[in-house]
Parts: structure tokens; C-alpha cells; sequence
């Protein structure tokens, strides 16, 4: 399990545990009034380092985001960017595994292509795509011009 991760979570009193859900969903957040935060993540992600880093920190940036009286899902067949919670969870996630100032000096240091930068940040190929789509939707041209070659997922 991602140490950081769990470590995080930990310290915010958010119960992790592992449970075989139906597919295609990989995890789940959920809290309820007084009870304690719980991450649900899929046996079957265990041995998927980058897909369970990816996972776990989207169900984490539901507690950051919108951890209120709610359950969230994450799908391994959806687009990463769908209803307002889960994009202010996923945008966390990506805050917190593929920080903007990190991807600059990757890109800038000529890690341009999209599996390139998610070997970099040990995660998915589709966290990276999404997490570079996220940024260059949230700071459009300013985005651009932070890089010497742009990667290729917005160009």
C-alpha cells in the first residue's frame, strides 16, 4: 500500500479496507454523521501499483473535496472527468500525485509524452492524460506557456 497514502489517511482518521466489488468499480468513499471516513479499494487493484496509487487518491480527495454524508464510486470504464464531486476529487488526487510544479520541471527536462510522464509519476496513463487535462482546463494558455514543449496531451 502507497505509504504516503495510507499515512494521510491515517491521520485523518479514514478507515481503509479491501473488498471485492462488482465490476467495473475499483473503490469507494464513503461517510455517514458521526461515524468514521471509510476507503473501500478492489482486491483486484492490490497488485497494481499505479492503478491503486491512482485509485486510492481519488477515494482520498473525496474526503478532502466533499467528504460529507456521501458514497463515491470510482469506475474502471468511466471517463475520469464526469459529475462536479468526482472532478474536485480526481483535480485533488492529481494535485497530490502529479504536482503542477513537478510536471513543469518533467516536461521542461523533456518528458513530453504522456506515458512518459506517468512512468515519472507512477501512475496510469489515463491519470496523467486526465490530470493534464484538468490543469490545462483550470489554467488554460497560462498552462502552455509554463512548459519549453507543451505535452503532447494538449497540443
Amino acid at each position: 500500500m502507497p505509504a504516503k497514502l495510507y499515512d494521510l489517511a491515517k491521520s485523518e482518521g479514514v478507515l481503509i479496507d479491501f473488498y471485492e466489488f462488482p465490476d467495473p468499480i475499483l473503490g469507494a468513499y464513503y461517510h455517514k454523521g458521526n461515524k468514521p471516513p471509510v476507503i473501500l479499494l478492489h482486491k483486484k487493484i492490490m497488485r497494481q501499483k499505479r492503478l491503486f496509487r491512482c485509485v486510492f487518491a481519488e477515494e482520498l480527495g473525496h474526503h478532502f473535496t466533499t467528504g460529507f454524508d456521501l458514497m463515491y464510486f470510482a469506475r474502471s470504464d468511466k471517463q475520469y472527468i464526469v459529475a462536479k464531486y468526482e472532478k474536485l476529487a480526481i483535480f485533488w488526487a492529481v494535485e497530490y500525485l502529479m504536482p503542477l510544479d513537478k510536471l513543469i520541471k518533467t516536461v521542461n527536462s523533456g518528458f513530453s509524452l504522456t506515458h512518459e510522464i506517468a512512468e515519472f509519476f507512477d501512475i496510469t496513463v489515463r491519470f496523467a492524460g486526465t490530470g493534464i487535462k484538468l490543469y490545462y482546463e483550470k489554467l488554460g494558455l497560462e498552462f502552455l506557456n509554463m512548459f519549453k514543449n507543451p505535452p503532447h496531451e494538449i497540443i
